[in-house]
């Protein structure tokens, strides 16, 4: 049996989509201001905002200066977490051990 999506009313759908919107443009800042330096990757795995909590870690160490796909997966890959992984679903232990692998220590 086939399941159908359910039904939407055109508000919904509007509503949806701004905060699609709002999740993509919030992503896309944090991103041009991990690359401008403004923003410290510290920050941002200890207390991502609301909308950044979904963002792949993968992604975000791709938009840090100096960091391209190579270092990033041997990042990932010493701190033994997945590149699927999100800002939210990181481990204690997997934050920390990507924190030390960066070099970067509390402020």
């Amino acid at each position: 049996m086939l399941r159908r999506t359910p039904e939407r009313t055109s508000q919904e759908r509007h509503a949806a989509l701004e905060e699609a919107n709002r999740v993509r443009f919030a992503r896309a800042a944090a991103k041009r201001d991990l690359k401008s330096g403004s923003l410290d990757i510290y920050d941002l795995l200890m207390d991502p905002s609301e909308e950044l909590k979904g963002a792949k870690v993968e992604e975000m160490l791709l938009a840090m200066r100096g960091m391209g796909r190579i270092k990033v997966t041997r990042l990932l890959r010493e701190a033994k977490i997945s590149r699927s992984k999100t800002l939210v679903g990181l481990t204690h232990g997997q934050r920390d051990r990507l924190i030390r692998a960066l070099g970067c220590e509390e402020d």
